[in-house]
């Protein structure tokens, strides 16, 4: 078992001392595990302990409800011990929560999977990924999802089991979101499983564009360049996981030093065919980072013609557009990028 599963199992069982030893270990161990933190809060003596366990996971995720409930009512209580240990479900609670999960009203549908999520009852895992895979409602599967997540490494192994045979890509993305934002190790080892070994195509796929914006750090990046190295994956798929990497930065799923490095490795990479190294200087303008300006730059200066096309076209992709440099392209002695300057400038008026 790890730490996290450890912890979890001594607070069920009362031995909060215990509990704290292993969940203080894993939040040093992984210190953006916001289940770790969540856990280590009910477990505290210390109310201002708590507190600050409960304000770490939602500085690890704004959205984290549970966490938000808590705090809440750790600062309507004056003085006292941290928060009460959340209830192991009853067999007929259980029971009566999975059979909502199958009502005609997705309000409460919804309820039952917030409630299971708090709770954080291993055995809801199988009928949470019935709903996540088998309801229309978006806002169901988005709680549905939510609520694995939480629940944590327990759903790991059925979410893995159904993505390595996936074929559908709508049904293996929302398997992958959810093994790429489960804080823990079997988690990272299952997302590097499903790249070496899933039988389709789109699984792997799927598994790779949300480890551009994971909860895994660095091990999500070293899955991300074995992917893209490898010759055997499909070269659009893999320009596709590029493209996302600058979308990721973007929007600050991914962080945006580790980000642009990755997509500089990328555009130096000789070994990787052009599609991709194109990709990647397309990527540091979809990025929208000031510092990665000088980078385009330097790739006007390439040999390959489609590289400094892509840099041309990259200058264009920020918000507001750097038209002042693609000015200053539009009388460059290069023919092509000229062109390509001018073709971007008269489009966009």
């Amino acid at each position: 078992m790890e730490l996290l599963e450890l912890g979890i199992a001594a607070a069920r069982a009362g031995n909060r001392q215990e509990a704290r030893m292993y969940l203080e270990a894993a939040t040093f161990a992984e210190p953006e595990n916001e289940q770790a933190f969540l856990w280590l809060s009910f477990v505290m003596d210390d109310r201002k302990l708590a507190m600050r366990c409960l304000e770490r996971v939602l500085n690890i995720n704004p959205n984290n409800e549970q966490a938000k409930r808590g705090l809440a009512w750790l600062q309507s209580q004056k003085a006292g011990p941290g928060m009460p240990l959340p209830q192991r479900l009853s067999d007929d609670e259980l029971s009566a929560l999975l059979l909502a999960l199958d009502h005609s009203s997705d309000q409460v549908v919804t309820q039952a999977i917030l409630h299971l999520s708090a709770a954080g009852d291993a055995r809801a895992v199988d009928p949470l990924l019935q709903s996540l895979l088998g309801s229309k409602s978006k806002t169901i599967q988005a709680q549905a999802r939510a609520a694995l997540i939480a629940i944590g490494t327990p759903s790991v192994e059925p979410a893995l089991n159904r993505l390595m045979r996936e074929a559908d890509l709508a049904t293996a993305l929302q398997l992958a979101a959810v093994l790429a934002r489960v804080h823990s190790m079997a988690a990272v080892a299952a997302c590097r499983e499903v790249i070496e070994k899933a039988q389709h195509p789109a699984a792997r796929y799927a598994m790779v564009i949300n480890l551009t914006a994971s909860s895994h750090g660095e091990a999500a990046l070293g899955i991300i360049r074995d992917y893209l190295a490898d010759a055997q994956q499909d070269e659009r798929a893999r320009a596709a996981v590029v493209t996302a990497l600058g979308q990721a930065v973007r929007s600050k799923t991914l962080n945006a030093d580790q980000g642009l490095s990755l997509l500089l490795e990328i555009v130096a990479d000789s070994r990787l065919s052009p599609v991709l190294r194109q990709a990647a200087v397309l990527a540091l303008g979809i990025s929208n980072q000031p510092s990665a300006v000088r980078h385009i730059l330097n790739a006007l200066g390439d040999k390959d013609e489609g590289i400094r096309l892509a840099a041309v076209d990259a200058l264009a992709k920020f918000t507001p557009p750097q038209t002042s440099l693609l000015g200053k392209l539009a009388h460059s002695a290069d023919k092509a990028v000229r062109a390509r300057a001018n073709q971007i400038l008269n489009k966009s008026g």
